[in-house]
This record gives C-alpha cells, structure tokens and sequence, in this order.
C-alpha cells in the first residue's frame, strides 16, 4: 500500500490488480500493470505520450512530458504536403539523425 510518501491527492481513483506478463525468452513470469481506458486521455496521457516513471516505496507515479508545441505545430503542417514531399522531409530528418549518431 501507498504511505505518505506519496503525497500527490488523486483526483479520481481507479482500482487495478498487478498480474503478470511471460517473458518471451525464457517464459518466466514477471509482474506487470495494465492501464488502458479512455479516461487516460482525459487525465493527459492522450495515444503516444511518453512520460517518466519515478518510484517510491509502495508508490508508482507516472508523469507526462509535455510535447513541444512548435514540434506538434510542425507535424500539422508536415501531414499536410503531398506524400512526396514528406518522403522528402523524413529523408532529411533520417540524414541528421544519422549524422547526430556517429557524432
């Protein structure tokens, strides 16, 4: 159970129960947590979020890092150019990637 470690006040509760996941490698089992629900998106954690995982005892807390308002502003204007000219963008966003790696 949660102790004052915790101390962020839900705003809604959920009830979930641990289970378990099997390891593919070797089939062990290993606990595991499913959160799914639409109320996800509607606490900030809408489809690929990333967020950090922080860790307390008897507490787990799940943060959602804020997406970059000029990166989602320029993904519209990228969805919106003809499928060649995204080819071309991802092309270029390939090349720096690849140049930021073997730096």
């Amino acid at each position: 159970m949660a102790d004052d470690n915790c101390l962020i006040e839900p705003v809604t509760q959920r009830r979930l129960t641990v289970s378990y996941a099997t390891r593919f490698h070797d089939h062990a089992h290993v606990p595991a947590i499913a959160i799914k629900g639409q109320w996800l998106e509607e606490a900030g954690f809408p489809t690929g979020t990333e967020m950090d995982v922080r860790v307390l005892n008897g507490c787990i807390v799940l943060i959602a890092k804020p997406v970059e308002e000029e990166l989602v502003q320029s993904v519209r204007k990228i969805s919106k150019l003809s499928p060649r000219k995204q080819r071309q963008v991802q092309d270029y966003i390939d090349l720096v990637a690849a140049k930021r790696r073997v730096n």
